[in-house]
């Protein structure tokens, strides 16, 4: 514990220092040409205080990992005035050590080998704003417009770790591609797709909406083939969720936003085939989901609810459930700085016919703490308590996992 309060100490130390963050060099190309370069990370901490796991002996509960949880850097710009590009690559989870605290919370429970971090592009595409409100026309290797915590980023969450829908819709709508020879697979949830997206403003309320159709190469093959179709429509009443229309997402604005947003979500992807099935064939494959962004001065509320469907060529089928809540309150402090109490609850709810591809794994997660803005999201210290249970992990034998984390986080 000792050394977990020093390494603590360390990153606050560190946090401080950077507290003077400014944004990446720029540079200018002529008329409406541009690049900018940017860097982004989070280094956490975290030290397990109730991690029991059935079948597992000789297990080190009080264990601790410091790595880096998110690593990001990138270039954006424009190539003339409406046409603007962007390409970044992750060095994720760099020095996780395995049976991590975190991933067994969140379900993802792994028992045995180390997990080595992989270099990869994250996202890479142009948006052409043909018009700046109604249509501007994104091409390129992205997240598909639906389920609002998978499309908002890690950066920019009111809990410690994303909620439950992300990593189970993505699992569910997108999957992951089979793991190779290099023994690597990717859920980060992108696929080439084409979407449209506008943003329309009028007095007192907005809509905000995306269109996507994308080749998901998860679940299809030489014999297997169908485009995900992905729509998302929201409507805020008060102020805008953006100022302009955008590929990205946050859930506070630090109190100066007075608005609620409502958005509606769907995917469908017809035939094709399941990879944790052995590559059994599903007719279609459908998310719907509905979330909810409300930010009153101080007060920040967020909400999501997901129904996950698959239909399997063989009649049978599964609908999972999958929902989380968050709230948060801003406390500016006489420097500007911003102290902000968080705390998120999460449910993942398989399907009691026991077809789900988690079985009847139910996962329940909570998440209490408080997040320190040093430079809004450009220099942020992370400091929560999470706790999470699988139920049926092994058996009728539940898995459960309690953690403290701290982090911190910076943008350059």
């Amino acid at each position: 514990m000792r050394k977990f309060g020093l390494t603590v100490a360390g990153l606050g130390a560190a946090a401080l220092i950077a507290g003077t963050a400014n944004a990446g060099p720029k540079f200018y190309f002529g008329e409406g040409k541009d690049l900018e370069i940017f860097l982004m990370g989070q280094i956490w901490a975290v030290y397990g205080t109730n991690v029991d796991i059935p079948g597992q002996t000789n297990l080190k509960e009080n264990k601790g990992d410091i790595y880096i949880r998110r690593g990001r850097f990138g270039f954006k710009g424009h190539l003339m005035k409406n046409l603007s590009w962007k390409i970044w690559f992750a060095h994720d989870n760099l020095g996780r050590d395995d049976l991590n605290p975190v991933d067994a919370a969140r379900g993802a429970v792994k028992t045995s080998g180390l997990t080595y971090s992989k270099f990869e592009v994250w996202d890479a595409y142009f948006t052409w704003a043909v018009d700046k409100q109604f249509a501007n026309i994104s091409l390129g290797y992205f997240r598909p417009q639906i389920g609002k915590e998978s499309i908002t980023s890690g950066f920019a969450v009111l809990s410690f770790e994303k909620g439950l829908p992300n990593f189970y819709v993505r699992r569910h709508i997108i999957g992951k591609p089979d793991a190779g020879s290099t023994g690597f697979s990717s859920a980060n949830g992108r696929i080439f797709l084409i979407n449209w997206g506008g943003l329309y403003k009028s007095s007192g309320w907005s809509l905000n909406w995306n269109l996507g159709v994308g080749d998901n190469q998860n679940y299809t093959d030489k014999s297997n083939w169908s485009p995900l179709w992905s729509a998302r429509v929201a409507v805020s009443i008060g102020d805008p969720e953006m100022k302009k229309y955008k590929l990205g997402y946050t859930q506070t604005y630090f109190g100066k936003r007075n608005g609620v947003t409502i958005g509606l979500n769907y995917g469908h992807q017809g035939e094709g085939i399941d990879r944790t099935k052995s590559n059994k064939q599903f007719d279609k494959n459908e998310m719907y989901g509905v979330d909810i962004l409300a930010n009153y001065g101080p007060v920040d509320l967020f909400g999501e609810y997901d129904i996950l469907k698959r239909d399997w060529s063989d009649s049978t089928d599964y609908s999972d459930k999958v929902w989380t809540v968050k709230a948060a309150y801003n406390f500016k402090l006489p420097n500007g700085q911003i102290l902000q109490p968080a705390v998120a609850y999460g449910v993942f709810d398989p399907d009691s016919n026991g077809n789900s591809i988690y079985g009847k794994k139910k996962n329940t997660i909570w998440d209490v703490g408080v997040n320190w803005y040093i430079q809004k999201q450009r220099a942020k210290l992370i400091l929560h308590y999470t706790s999470g249970k699988v139920e049926n992990y092994s058996g009728t034998q539940d898995a459960k996992s309690s953690y403290v984390g701290f982090g911190f986080q910076f943008k350059i």
